[in-house]
């Protein structure tokens, strides 16, 4: 039986109404419809695949508390394609969103990188030769340190 396709990630979040503001607001996904599993959650829909965020005891370290963080995290980014890399990252700048940018000439990308507000790491891949004529795309501040976030 072969993989069709991913059908959601999930995220667990200490903050559910900034984590649901972060995903729709500033990234554009809708929330969809969620049935009652007794803990509080959202899901999100991106064409196909979803994100679902859960909050609650379920969110919680096997510790009792909400202490994760991007670097303690088992999923390191999740990785969305998208169109209109300057105006997202004006949108991101905006919201004050801790982020970075990446160029890859040779396979013509553009990257934003934006953490989520349960420190889950965003990647989002924009196509150069698709973008809006006149679009600057990634500058050389807020550059992308693979491994880590780095100061401009």
């Amino acid at each position: 039986m072969p993989l069709l396709n991913l059908h959601h990630v999930a995220i667990k979040s200490r903050d559910l109404k900034a984590t649901e503001k972060f995903y729709t607001q500033l990234l554009g996904m809708k929330k969809v419809h969620r049935p009652e599993f007794g803990f509080p959650g959202i899901w999100l829909e991106i064409g196909e695949t979803m994100i679902h965020v859960y909050g609650g005891d379920p969110a919680k370290t096997h510790n009792g508390n909400y202490k994760y963080s991007q670097r303690q995290s088992p999923i390191d980014h999740i990785a969305l394609l998208a169109r209109g890399f300057d105006k997202m990252r004006e949108k991101v700048k905006k919201h004050r969103c801790d982020w970075r940018q990446n160029n890859v000439p040779e396979m013509k990308l553009w990257q934003l990188f934006v953490l989520d507000p349960s420190g889950v790491l965003v990647e989002l891949n924009y196509d150069a030769t698709k973008e809006p004529r006149g679009s600057k795309g990634p500058s050389k501040r807020k550059q992308y340190d693979f491994g880590k976030f780095i100061a401009a």
